[in-house]
């Protein structure tokens, strides 16, 4: 059985029956994730395997790797395989292709049921099932073996996969602003309001940037899109030119690159900032509003905007990728915080 162990990959789970679904969304629990188990084949052999998922091509493809024993001695351990899932529009079905490490490329169909993904494929003549059994989101049992008219006939390999814990870039950023949104003030004024509005960008951004991980980093939707750090990069940006509106500050223009920031760095400098720029704003009177002005200087060259278009520019620019980096951390297989409500700025337990 230690040959089958170029075979092993992504595979879905079993019930009585299994039918088509051509939706690519059956892949959202695993991608994202790396998933890791161990066991032994019938002969007694080891089997020892860890895969990741990503989506790839806005959806339109599902991108594995795969480590596993590299030799037949099973005594070397390291990058084994790499796979495509996709819908095939001419067999207008799901489809798999895996290439190993020794040069060989292994096809076939998938099928599932509910959370239970099934794959099929042609092997020394025989027809092999590999699937994986939803226990929860971080758990499949996982089976291999020969599956025919609704039953098994022979088992190979009988063991379980579970999510590995995954790191947040986050998790030790325990006191930044905006966990929860600032009280609103007594009265209604011009600064209050402006300040509000940083307030309310300030919240989304801590949510939407909360638990991100390494991975969720490079995702874009497209090859010519941004990646989600990209446009964490760009929000980072405007909130700058929204602290420097309110310190009357210009926004100067450099040859030189702005200093590296990890993205922990670049966090909590943006969540600083817009702290910063509202504390400005709440102490401010209404009629101080005309001095907070948009400046962009280039050597001696000056243009200067009120701060009108701070409001439907950065400010709204900034939310505007906010959302943005909620949608694309969803694609990457790590939804938004569960909980947050934006309308009362708290997350509910």
């Amino acid at each position: 059985m230690k040959v089958l162990n170029t075979l092993i990959f992504l595979l879905a789970i079993i019930q009585i029956s299994f039918s088509q679904n051509t939706s690519m969304s059956i892949f959202d629990n695993l991608v994202g994730k790396t998933w890791q188990a161990e066991g032994k084949w019938g002969d007694g052999s080891k089997f020892k395997q860890e895969i990741t998922l990503e989506y790839s091509l806005d959806k339109n493809l599902v991108v594995t790797k795969s480590k596993g024993f590299t030799d037949q001695e099973q005594t070397k351990y390291g990058d084994r395989n790499h796979g495509i899932r996709k819908y095939d529009e001419a067999s207008k079905s799901l489809k798999f292709w895996e290439f190993d490490v020794f040069g060989g490329v292994t096809e076939g169909t998938i099928s599932s049921e509910g959370k239970n993904i099934m794959y099929q494929y042609e092997y020394g003549g025989s027809k092999v099932t590999d699937l994986w059994e939803y226990v929860d989101d971080h758990t499949y049992n996982f089976k291999v073996g020969n599956y025919a008219d609704g039953k098994w006939k022979q088992v190979y390999l009988n063991t379980q996969f579970k999510a590995l814990p995954q790191e947040s870039l986050t998790a030790s950023q325990t006191d930044l602003p905006y966990k929860k949104i600032p009280d609103y003030p007594e009265k209604y004024t011009a600064t209050n309001v402006a300040a509000r509005m940083v307030d309310g960008l300030g919240f989304r951004y801590y949510w939407a940037t909360e638990g991100l991980r390494e991975q969720d980093l490079s995702f874009k939707p497209s090859p010519e899109g941004r990646t989600l750090e990209q446009t964490v990069d760009h929000i980072h940006g405007l909130v700058l030119t929204i602290v420097n509106a309110v310190n009357e500050r210009p926004n100067i223009r450099s040859a030189s690159p702005p200093p590296k920031l990890s993205f922990a760095e670049k966090r909590k400098a943006t969540l600083l900032n817009l702290q910063e720029a509202s504390n400005i704003l709440k102490k401010s009177k209404s009629k101080k509003m005309k001095d907070f002005m948009v400046i962009f200087q280039n050597g001696e060259n000056k243009t200067e905007f009120p701060f009108w278009n701070e409001i439907n520019g950065p400010i709204a620019d900034a939310l505007w990728h906010v959302g943005q980096v909620v949608s694309f951390r969803r694609s990457a297989g790590n939804p938004f915080p569960s909980g947050v409500s934006v309308l009362s700025g708290v997350r509910r337990e």
